[in-house]
């Protein structure tokens, strides 16, 4: 047990070694656009999150990661939609919900670099990439910037961006229908303003813009607000289901999971159980007793009855069961039994031994069987003659 203990001193104290030192070492980043509103990496959404309550003064900001049919019966009329997703691809219902509550007076802000399925086809909206269509793919680490066209805007101020976040634009819309917001240095559109029935939809197709590193970047912050600004003043319900999805637990358990104490009493008694198994694994048992052999006593048994019988000078009882024993091993050697014809000669040659030998030894059982009592000389002789016999020449 004290090795036991000395392994798992050595473990820990390396386990705690490996955590202060991810604890004191530099911070690692994660690069990858999520869009989340809890994310603080450079790609996340969490400043924006912290900045719409200024653009939205006294609005309620709600989050949720249920998909537009969900919400279709749900989300009070004429209020705001937020999406931002690296691509958006909607579903027809959810693309007929979102129809059909922007219609009714809605107005919905998204944001991503591509859009397809029915939303795209029915609005008759197109995103292209201009680094790969134009052979412009060296210059994707240069500088470029974003800019406001409404004459109503500062249209002079520019927003800077790396080029390789900011490379799709709009090359087809419905512009009987459209207004152009913003364009890039190209001067190709990467914000649109498209009017629905009685509400409108703000598309925009640089989502980075959007994130943590790009909205604390100079006055970056202020083409955000800006652009937001184009949604009424009404509550905000951002869906973060098309770029982060359902955020819960795909396990029978998640209605566990989705309460904190049930979650916590699931959590400590699945640690117990591995924390008991780590510390018993070592197998314990009580002590096996040690168990002597059967010894074989029938040596002695032997030798027991031999004295009983030598001790009363009974010999002739001792010579007769010598001369069963003596027989029953012929029978099981030879095959031969004490009336069978011609005994002497077939023992003789079956068992390879002098003819007169074995006569003699005949002779000798058959004078000792004729005799009521026997002197302890004839047992001697009777023993040597059938341990003769027995003696490998």
């Amino acid at each position: 047990m004290k090795k036991d203990w000395k392994y798992i001193l050595y473990l820990s104290l390396a386990f705690g070694l490996f955590i202060i030192i991810q604890m004191l070492g530099p911070k690692q980043y994660s690069w990858l656009p999520t869009y989340a509103v809890k994310d603080k990496n450079p790609f996340g959404g969490f400043v924006l999150k912290e900045l719409l309550p200024q653009i939205f003064t006294e609005k309620k900001i709600s989050v949720t990661n249920q998909t537009l049919y969900e919400l279709k019966d749900t989300i009070p009329p004429k209020e705001n939609i937020i999406i931002l997703a690296h691509s958006l691809n909607l579903e027809k219902e959810d693309s007929e919900a979102l129809l059909t509550y922007v219609a009714d007076g809605g107005h919905a802000f998204m944001s991503a670099q591509s859009f397809y399925g029915k939303l795209a086809d029915t609005l008759h909206l197109t995103t292209y990439d201009y680094l790969f269509k134009n052979g412009l793919y060296e210059q994707r680490k240069d500088t470029s910037y974003l800019n406001f066209v409404n004459p109503q805007l500062d249209t002079s101020e520019h927003f800077i961006f790396r080029r390789e976040n900011i490379h799709n634009y709009f090359g087809r819309f419905d512009s009987t229908r459209t207004t152009v917001i913003a364009r890039n240095d190209y001067k190709q559109p990467v914000t649109l303003r498209i009017t629905w029935g009685k509400g409108e939809f703000i598309f925009n197709c640089t989502p980075l813009a959007f994130t943590n590193i790009y909205t604390l970047l100079r006055n970056n912050h202020d083409f955000v607000s800006t652009t937001l600004s184009h949604l009424p003043l009404q509550n905000i319900h951002w869906l973060q289901y098309y770029n982060v999805g359902r955020l819960e637990a795909a396990t029978p358990l998640r209605f566990i999971l989705s309460r904190e104490p049930l979650a916590w009493a699931y959590y400590i008694t699945v640690g117990s159980l591995l924390l008991f198994m780590i510390f018993e694994a070592k197998r314990k048992q009580r002590i096996i007793p040690i168990i002597r052999p059967l010894e074989n006593t029938s040596l002695e048994f032997v030798g027991t009855i031999g004295n009983l019988y030598y001790q009363r000078s009974d010999h002739k009882n001792i010579a007769e069961k010598k001369i069963l024993f003596f027989f029953d091993q012929v029978r099981t050697s030879y095959s031969l039994l004490p009336q069978t014809e011609n005994l002497l000669l077939l023992l003789a040659k079956k068992s390879g031994k002098p003819l007169e030998d074995v006569k003699q030894l005949l002779h000798l059982i058959e004078s000792i069987r004729k005799k009521e009592r026997i002197e302890k000389e004839e047992l001697i002789e009777l023993n040597k003659q059938i341990e003769k016999f027995w003696t490998r020449n």
